[in-house]
This record gives structure tokens, sequence and C-alpha cells, in this order.
């Protein structure tokens, strides 16, 4: 039987691993910002999308054009009812007009808002789907600078400030100008000049206001978003490090610090409630300030028999009709401060420099053997060489093995050959099967690659289905055979339910050795064909060790297509590498000695040194467990 796995988890861990010198805090962009990130995304989207934008104008056209006509006809009938020129029938028919009237109103309010935010919701997810796809391209180095939980921010709240604008933000500028406008048109041409210039003054004065207000607010809102983004940041560290804060008795000072900035937090967002709120007050003096000249200038026209009674109720009506168009103005101003600020934040992150190019075009690989010389590497911002000068080549279906100490760049090895860290033409040249990596697309290369990091990343889904990422359509049956053969087997029996049981996030309620375990299961089940073990046995026992090593060994057999794995082994435990065809040893970034085991054995140097060793550790531990 074959399980449904999500194929959308397909997603990279960010090994802690033999990670690169930490490098100071940067600024994500590279050169320019536009200075109007916000105004040329909503043109580009409005470009692409205008029929639907188009079509929910029209509907909020018929929306105004509706509620224009019911004020006016309700003036008329008070007048004809005054004059008694209405009969049962006739007002019957007039109130019928009425009750329709209020239904297309509804049906028109439906139509828009179901156009309008449909469209707009594309914005959220084209900017989610750009969001990924270049957090995928921009280096480790890059994850190193920038905090978790600021990326999170930019995920989520800064997006939907972007979206909201695309919707909310073309409402109420578009509806509520086109109310204005023609209520306005109305109340000049159709009632009194007079008494509607009048009824204006008070309107600049709102104006100037909420143009104060609007520009606090897109000044406080940035710092708002900064202060979400790192409130999100201590969440997520707290979670992430929930064991070592609970180990060492520090719950009380971590949740004085989420205090703190929760405090903070809070208070930038008090100061934009504040000014947001600041709006109302402005648009009801304006209109109570309109309402009241109207009142008085408009009694003294129906005294002087310059308009009709009705007239008056229409033009009253009307005017209440400019209250939604007012707080349409400073609902609009808000959401359009809020979505500059967060559109600014995210042109600075997509400017963010790309170390990794992705300019190659070959899409698949025909020969697996591998060749790396280095001259010399840095980490990025580092001064310190990790790598280099360095020389090695590993055939097609051939078995490295790579020792030293800690720090000698075994890992930054194997970052080099998945393509996790940019190699410059001056730094070395990195070729897989003849071609420059250069030439493939990191799509191509990096699906001949499967690295198990020593401290892998599993996620908040059940055994099976992080053990079938690389493999969503796999069975069953195949899972388990990939467990089998990573000595997971008796751990699954313990497991209350078995491949459905939830390993919780990053794999909290697993050890670290079954950990390790799950996600060589993963690279197992995979069909890479270069599998990448970075000190993959450092957390399993001896008796578990040699299960996989028989394991790792049935890999160099040719398996039904007459092909074998390419292996490539980081270990600080020789035994795990024993049987590599060619095995090397580095210091301080090159290497000090390079053969088979037996050759390096024989060679008495450090790897010899650092066998016996192991060997008297292995005993040494073999007697403890006996006594």
């Amino acid at each position: 039987m074959t399980s449904n796995r999500p194929q959308d988890a397909h997603r990279e861990s960010r090994d802690s691993s033999a990670s690169p010198p930490p490098a100071p805090a940067a600024e994500l962009t590279s050169g320019p910002l536009p200075e109007a990130p916000l105004r040329h995304l909503l043109l580009d989207f409005f470009t692409r999308h205008w029929p639907r934008y188009l079509l929910a104008i029209a509907f909020l056209i018929g929306v105004a054009g509706l509620n224009l006509l019911l004020p006016w006809a309700i003036g008329a009938t008070i007048d004809a009812l005054r004059d008694g020129s209405l009969d049962h029938d006739a007002l019957l028919s007039r109130l019928l007009w009425l009750v329709g009237a209020g239904l297309a109103l509804y049906a028109l309010r439906y139509a828009w808002r179901v156009t309008l935010f449909g469209t707009a919701y594309q914005l959220g997810t084209e900017q989610r789907d750009a969001f990924h796809a270049k957090l995928t391209r921009l280096d480790p180095g890059f994850y190193q600078r920038h905090r978790t939980g600021d990326l999170m921010a930019h995920a989520s709240q800064d997006i939907d400030a972007v979206e909201m604008a695309a919707a909310e933000g073309v409402l109420s500028s578009v509806d509520g100008a086109m109310t204005f406008v023609l209520v306005l048109g109305i109340m000049l041409i159709a009632i009194d000049v007079p008494l509607t210039l009048l009824a204006l003054l008070p309107f600049p004065f709102m104006a100037w206001a909420f143009a104060r207000i609007s520009r606090r607010i897109g000044e406080r809102f940035r710092e708002s978003l900064e202060r979400f983004s790192d409130l999100n940041d201590q969440t997520q560290e707290a979670f992430a490090g929930i064991r070592m804060l609970r180990s060492h008795a520090l719950l009380e000072d971590e949740g004085a610090r989420f205090s703190q900035r929760a405090a903070a937090a809070e208070a930038v967002d008090y100061r934009v409630q504040k000014l947001e709120a600041a709006f109302d007050p402005v648009v009801f003096i304006a209109l109570s300030a309109a309402t009241l000249l109207t009142l008085g200038v408009g009694s003294w026209r129906y005294l002087d028999d310059a308009i009709t009674l009705g007239q008056l109720t229409s033009f009253t009506l009307y005017l209440a009709q400019l209250i939604w168009p007012m707080f349409a103005l400073g609902w609009c101003l808000n959401i359009l401060q809020r979505g500059a600020a967060a559109a600014r934040r995210l042109a600075t992150f997509h400017a963010a420099p790309e170390a990794l190019e992705d300019s190659g075009t070959l899409d698949e690989v025909s020969n697996h053997s591998l060749r790396l010389e280095i001259n010399e590497f840095h980490y990025p911002g580092s001064q310190q060489r990790a790598l280099g000068p360095l020389s090695l080549q590993v055939a097609a279906g051939g078995s490295l093995g790579i020792v030293g100490a800690t720090g000698s760049g075994k890992s930054t090895l194997l970052r080099l050959l998945s393509r996790s860290w940019p190699l410059t033409p001056e730094q070395g040249v990195l070729t897989l099967g003849g071609r420059e990596a250069s030439e493939y697309t990191l799509s191509a290369w990096r699906q001949q690659f499967s690295l198990v990091p020593q401290d892998p990343f599993l996620f908040a889904l059940s055994v099976a289905d992080n053990v079938a990422l690389a493999c969503p359509e796999a069975s069953d049956e195949r899972i388990r055979e990939a467990l089998r053969a990573a000595a997971f087997e008796e751990d699954l029996r313990r497991l209350p339910q078995g491949l459905e049981t939830l390993v919780g996030e990053r794999g909290i309620t697993l050890s670290g050795g079954q950990r390790q375990r799950l996600a060589l299961a993963r690279s197992l089940l995979s069909e890479a064909p270069i599998l990448l073990l970075d000190d993959t046995l450092s957390a399993v026992d001896q008796v578990t060790e040699r299960t996989l090593l028989k394991t790792l060994a049935r890999l160099q057999q040719p398996d039904h297509h007459g092909l074998k794995r390419t292996l490539i082994i980081n270990s600080h435990r020789l035994s795990a590498v024993q049987a590599c065809q060619q095995i090397l040893v580095l210091e301080d970034g090159c290497i000090l000695e390079q053969g088979d085991h037996a050759s390096l054995l024989a060679a008495r140097g450090a790897y010899r040194r650092l066998w016996q060793a192991q060997q008297i550790n292995r005993e040494d531990d073999a007697k403890a467990e006996r006594s």
C-alpha cells in the first residue's frame, strides 16, 4: 500500500555543525532600493490583473450609483407626499423599488468583495512564493547574519500588510473617492451650490490633519514591525532551546526577557493605535461642523424658498453619505502607510545578494565522478583560511573517508561538494562528470547529493513522513526497509504508534542517535547517487555502528541497475571510514595524510596514532560495559 506523503515539506535544514565563524550583522540590501517599493509592487500586480480589478470597480460603481439614488428617491417621495401627488399604489410601487434597490446593493457588495479580495489574496500568495524562492537561493552565511524570527515576520506580518494594501487600500481609495465625487456632484448640481460650498469648509482642515497623522503612522508602524520581529525571534529561540533552558533553570530569566520584548512591542503597537484612533475624531469634528452649517444655512435657504424641504432632506442624507468617504480616506492612508513600511522591509530582503549563482543550464548528469581543487577557501567575512590548498578525486561509486580534528575543515569540505557555499574560480574548481559545477543548475546539482548532517533536522511530522521527505510516493514497506537498514527497526517497535508516531518539532521526542538514524534512513530512501555523511555515526553505540557500517558497505554493491552509490564519510571515529577506498586526514584545512586504511597505518603518522588511541578507548568502554 502506498502512503500519501506531504510534498510541500521539502525544505532544507540548517545544520549547526562545523559552522563558519559568525559574521557581523549586516544590512540585507546590496544596492539602492526603489523609493516607493509598494507603488512599484502594486502597479505591477494591477497591470497583470487589471480585468478583475476593473470588474470589481464596475461593481463598486453600481453600489455607488444605487447609494446616490436612494437619498434622491427618499427626498422626491417626501415632496410628493407633501404635495399630495402620491396615491396608495404609487407609494407602494416606490417602496417596492426601494426594497429592490436594497437587494441589488446586497448582491453588488457581495460580488465586489469576492472579486476584489479574491484577487488581492493572489498577491499574498505570489509574495510568499517569491519569499520562499529567495530563501532557497541564499547561502548559509545569510542565515547566520539574520534572525529566524525576523524572517518569519517578513513572511507573515509584512506580506499581510502588503496584501491588505492591495485589497482594503483599493477599496477605500476607489470607493471613497468615487462616492465623494458623485455625492458632491449631485449636491452641487441637483440641490444647491451655496449650501454645498459652505458645507465643505471644514474638509480642508480634515485633509491637513489626515496627512500629519498618516505620516506619523508610517514611522510608528515600521518600528512596530521591527519590535514584532524581535518578539518573534525571542519566541523561536525559546522554543528551540527549551531543553537547555529547563536543564539550566533559566526559564524565569527567559520569561523576564520575553516580557521585556513583549512590553516593547506592546508600547509601539499602542502608539500606533493611538494615532489610528485620531482619525475618527477628526472625521466627526469635520462632519459635525458641516452638519451644523447645513442645518443653519439650509434652514435659512428653505425659509427663503431657495430649496424645498425634500431637497434639504436629500442634502442632509447626502452629507451623511460623506461619512464613508472621509473614513475611507483615513483608512486608506493608514493601510497604505502600513503597506509602504512592510513593502520597504520586503524590498530590503529581496535585495539581499545571492552568493550562490544559479546560472547553469545542464539538468542531467551522465557521470558521477567528483573532482575538487581548492587553492584557498575563506568563509565570507572571515580572513581565516578554512580549506586549502587541497586536491581530491572520487570515482563514481567510490568511497572517501575524511578524518581530522575539530575545525580541520571536514564539514566545510562536504558543504562545498553539495554547493551549500559558493566556490569562486579564484578559490578553486569543483567538477562532476568532468563538467564544472557552475555549468549545472543548482537543482540538478543538489539532486545528485544527499547530505546527512551530524545534527539532522526533523520536522514536526510522523516518523514515516520524515523518512519519506526525499521520496513522497514511497510505500510503508519501503519506509520500513529504509528504517531497518538504518538500524531503527527496534526503536520503531517501541514507538507508541509506529510509523505514525509524531516526533515533535525538530525531533524533540527522540534522542540524538535516533534523529541521526532517521536522517540516514531518509537518505537511504532517496535516489541521490552521492551520499554525504557528516559525522552521522557520532551519537550511536558500537553495536549500532557496526550494523550501520554493514549497511554502508552494501551501498557499495551494484543495485538492480548495475550502479553503485558514491559514499563520502566525514567522521571522528576512524572505524566509520576504515573500509573506504580512500581516506583523507585533514589538518588546518590541508591534507596531512592520504591513502587507504592499511597504508595509513603502515605510514605510522597521525592516522595511526589516532587509531591506536581510539582502539584503547573502545577496549576500555567494552570492559566498563562488561563490569
